[in-house]
């Protein structure tokens, strides 16, 4: 048995029993619930959602979309959904939810990409693209060329910085190259270059030669994605496989001349609407609460994204099926599902039902996930977790879900925690928000992402019945959740806390063992006593978070209930660290070395972060849109996309009015694991302040 094995075993053991409510057995028996949905869910119908779904969004243009969210809509009412609404926002290019702003309409109705000399080459390369044939050819948002079409010189740029586009000296031509072409948008104007033809692709493997990527970002910010109206129009974009690429750099190589001939009929437009769908199995309770489950459509991919939403469907579907047949009784909490642009449409739909997420919404499921060959290893059901900003005993109650899942039914079959990443429509967690939620995905791969090859052909229904039988018994768990099941969910909390504490110090263990000499091994052994310290405080709170799902009434209770499980956390954890420090005083004497102890520097950039304390202002993650690029400090692409190490994003999630930057640098540290190194929160703070995207309450 490991140490950390050790370490659980003889904690747990010395604890005393527990308090435990009168039939402690959750309210809800998770395997009689499994069993029930398990057999009404039916991959094959959520298999033909997809189609359904698909045979829209893969022309990826606003008619398009709007042909998707009426067809989700007629589904929801198929199934006998309580509510399906489709909500209509702004494609204006200007109307912003949170920062971000809704995109101007696009429509093409056709457009193609011709060689015109050398002539007598191969049908399979002298015609690149062919929007009918293959809807990823088209970079989404490219202009219309004139009515005859474009035909010029075809230049290679691989490898484009602005310096290289201006060498090409390829005015009023199309490059050539293995960029991706939405990081090429900002420059094109500036050297009058027309259009882009790429042959990147996100994954490089054999079987994806003959593939093109899809490129759905067509903005003039650097790391932005949907065209709004400030946005440059009068460039485009193509995309071609790597087969097709290498065969055109062949040819420019051996010196020849390659024309191209752009013929693209598309237009933009202001006065149209971009739809969201959402709709609702209601429950039986009078406080309007509900679980909510979101998923992005309008994209290309039959998987990335139609599945996620198909999953949805017939989860929820199958649910109000069972509920209005008695096979269930109707859940105390609404089950409401949104689905609509991806993070675009989540931001309007949050932004337009804040209250609601805040006082009523006690959990959130975001189901991004394509549901591809369910023999493939890397088909693997992926639970994203919430981030330290707003932990939730929700990030426990999924892995039992899961767990209970596939031991029953497909214990051979792979399935993993990972901690949080945005990019996704997961933001509903964020403290300004509040919702405990947890992003689920089926693949983790991603060989069919954003290319060519994520066809219908390509969608699994094993694998959909799976990803529809977690989405279901989860949701209707926590819809039903109440002060009867505080006990099961404490249990499972408390498992997971120990098991979090007792891996932060083993982590930190292994460091020490390698440390070199006594001022090395002084470090190791602050840094992990603080982290000890801090994710002990952290899994209590997480703890105490299961006061969301009773009323306010049992609110007393339910704190005398915990309070046991959250001291016996703080009790395990000042344990561990007492174990730590006696590991590092063994290690220094097997070393022979003297422990150096650490003091941290409180140089004056410390000082100067110490005084600042900045309040956020915006809901959601900081896309920068209406600043100017120039003006920008510390990020060179907008900070929409949150991981642990992405500094700009981590740090706006903990600026609440109370915490100074030097608190705000020590939180992200800790829940990176790694320092903050070349970037300066001060003068990305100061750079926010000015564009009022946060206030500072002191340090002006």
């Amino acid at each position: 048995m490991n140490t950390r094995k050790m370490l659980l075993s003889c904690f747990l053991c010395s604890l005393i029993c527990l308090p435990l409510l009168p039939g402690e057995a959750p309210r809800q028996d998770l395997d009689s619930l499994m069993e029930t949905v398990t057999s009404k869910i039916s991959g094959n119908r959520a298999r033909d959602y997809t189609m359904r779904l698909w045979q829209h969004d893969k022309w990826n243009t606003l008619p398009a979309w709007k042909r998707t969210a009426r067809e989700a809509q007629a589904i929801m009412r198929e199934r006998g959904f309580d509510e399906a609404e489709i909500v209509e926002t702004p494609a204006d290019g200007k109307t912003q939810y949170g920062t971000w702003s809704n995109p101007v309409g696009w429509d093409v109705r056709q457009a193609t990409l011709e060689i015109t000399e050398p002539a007598g080459l191969p049908d399979e390369y002298r015609l690149l693209c062919n929007y009918f044939d293959n809807p990823t050819s088209l970079n989404m948002f490219s202009c219309p060329t004139p009515p005859g079409g474009l035909e010029t010189e075809l230049v290679l740029v691989d490898h484009p910085d602005p310096a290289a586009l201006e060498r090409a000296n390829a005015r009023g031509k199309i490059i050539l190259t293995s960029s991706d072409p939405g990081s090429l948008k900002r420059y094109l104007d500036r050297y009058g270059i027309p259009g882009v033809l790429s042959d990147t692709i996100e994954g490089n493997n054999r079987d994806l030669i003959n593939a093109n990527n899809w490129n759905n970002t067509w903005s003039d910010v650097p790391g932005g994605w949907l065209m709004n109206a400030s946005d440059s129009k009068d460039t485009f974009s193509f995309s071609v496989s790597q087969k097709k690429g290498n065969y055109l750099r062949n040819l420019i190589r051996q010196g020849k001349t390659v024309k191209v001939r752009a013929v693209i009929d598309s237009r933009f437009y202001t006065d149209d609407t971009l739809p969201y769908v959402t709709g609702r199995v209601r429950g039986s309770g009078s406080e309007g609460e509900e679980v909510l489950i979101v998923g992005h459509m309008y994209e290309w991919g039959a998987n990335d994204n139609c599945t996620g939403a198909s999953a949805i469907l017939d989860a929820v579907g199958t649910l109000q099926e069972l509920v209005s047949s008695g096979a269930l009784p109707r859940p105390r909490r609404s089950i409401r599902v949104w689905l609509g642009f991806e993070l675009y449409g989540s931001m309007a739909f949050t932004m337009q039902n804040l209250e609601r997420l805040r006082t009523k919404t006690i959990a959130s499921v975001c189901c991004d996930s394509p549901a591809a060959d369910y023999d493939l290893a890397t088909t693997a059901f992926t639970i994203g977790m919430n981030f330290n900003a707003c932990p939730s005993f929700t990030d426990a109650v999924w892995p039992e879900v899961a767990g209970r899942y596939y031991s029953r039914y497909s214990p051979h079959k792979p399935w993993m925690t990972r901690p949080f990443m945005s990019g996704l429509d997961n933001f509903f967690g964020e403290p300004s928000i509040g919702v405990p939620l947890n992003s689920v995905t089926m693949n983790n791969g991603g060989h069919l992402h954003h290319n060519s090859t994520d066809t219908i052909d390509k969608v699994d229904p094993r694998t959909l019945h799976d990803l529809s039988t977690l989405n279901a018994v989860y949701l209707y768990h926590m819809a039903n959740a109440g002060y009867e099941d505080v006990p099961f969910l404490a249990g499972l909390a408390f498992n997971k806390a120990v098991n979090v504490i007792a891996g932060k110090k083993s982590g930190f263990s292994d460091r020490l063992a390698a440390a070199r000499d006594g001022s090395e091994a002084g470090k190791i052994l602050a840094e992990g006593t603080k982290a000890i310290a801090y994710y002990t405080g952290l899994e209590q709170k997480m703890l105490s978070s299961i006061q969301r799902i009773v009323g306010a009434d049992k609110r007393p209770e339910t704190r005398t209930l915990l309070a046991r499980y959250i001291d016996d956390v703080g009790e395990f954890g000042k344990r561990v660290s007492l174990q730590f420090q006696d590991e590092a005083g063994s290690t220094a004497k097997s070393k022979s070395i003297e422990i150096v102890r650490y003091a941290p520097p409180d140089d004056a950039w410390s000082k100067e972060a110490a005084l600042i304390v900045p309040r956020r202002t915006k809901v959601g993650t900081l896309t920068l849109d209406g600043i100017p690029v120039e003006e920008w400090k510390e990020v060179r692409s907008a900070p929409s996309w949150w991981e642990a190490d992405h500094w700009a994003a981590t740090s706006y999630f903990w600026c609440d009015g109370t915490r100074n930057l030097k608190e705000i640098r020590e939180l992200v540290e800790l829940e990176a694991g790694v320092p903050i190194q070349d970037f300066d929160l001060i003068a990305y703070y100061r750079f926010l302040e000015k564009f009022k995207m946060v206030e500072f309450v002191s340090g002006k």
